[in-house]
């Protein structure tokens, strides 16, 4: 069965119930994921500006290409996923045991 997907509220709420939410290695995980969503969010700001933009060619000649950011932000979002699975993980392997039939169980795979 496929892992269910987490969100990142749902991660802290379980490392608080297992113990690990001040754990080094958690925290620097959940520092890293706000900084990839603060760039996340940078890159859709400037998207929203528009998909194209111009620019000026070593001639000095005017083009309308892609704005670049397009292809970076399936990147970044991916990135930020693979964050919250190390997340999950450190919650996991580092936690103490909870009991019998937790709510963590059901998102293991």
């Amino acid at each position: 069965m496929a892992r269910k997907k987490l969100s990142f509220n749902e991660i802290m709420k379980f490392a608080d119930q297992y113990g690990v939410k001040d754990n080094v290695l958690f925290v620097s995980a959940a520092d890293r994921y706000a900084e990839q969503m603060k760039l996340i969010g940078e890159i859709q700001k400037s998207l929203g500006e528009g998909l194209l933009m111009e620019t000026v060619g070593s001639m000095g000649q005017k083009k309308v290409e892609a704005n670049p950011l397009v292809m970076q932000l399936p990147k970044y979002n991916e990135v930020a996923n693979k964050t919250l699975g190390v997340m999950l993980d450190i919650v996991e392997k580092i936690g103490a045991p909870a009991a019998q039939d937790d709510d963590l169980d059901e998102f293991r795979a």
